[in-house]
């Protein structure tokens, strides 16, 4: 089946907020918290005017299967469970490092939580490198 890449239209908030909210997902953010659609709906709209935010919807043949987004040169992508292990994720970052040269942008990076080991793949099949740990420690009030 074919994978392609659309922009993103205000019907496709709600599919974008269900992926984001989703524990398989959200456990691999920085910011793991459950969004409310009204924070959602506020961040969408606001990104509209960023000049660094980019945001498209991966199709699977017909089907909307996922989403993908460049701010600030960071590549997110989110694909439905059941559509996973499929290549879809290796092939849509190849289609959106195209767009991201055509919009002149020259690096992207992909920011992985050590545990996302599917993500590590996707990055890696499409040869990104390691350039950096970040490590953490939470201090507590």
């Amino acid at each position: 089946m074919k994978i392609t890449i659309r922009s993103v239209k205000i019907k496709d908030w709600d599919f974008i907020l269900s992926l984001r909210n989703n524990k398989k997902f959200s456990k691999f953010f920085y910011t793991q918290e459950q969004i409310s659609k009204k924070s959602h709906y506020q961040y969408m709209k606001q990104q509209k005017t960023n000049n660094d935010f980019f945001n498209w919807i991966i199709c699977y043949g017909e089907n909307d299967v996922g989403y993908i987004r460049i701010l600030n040169n960071d590549v997110s992508i989110m694909i439905q469970e059941k559509y996973q292990g499929k290549g879809i994720g290796v092939k849509t970052l190849s289609l959106i490092e195209i767009e991201a040269k055509k919009i002149g942008i020259k690096k992207l990076v992909g920011r992985i939580m050590v545990e996302n080991k599917s993500s590590m793949k996707v990055f890696g099949k499409n040869n990104y490198k390691l350039k950096m740990y970040w490590l953490e420690k939470e201090l507590g009030n």
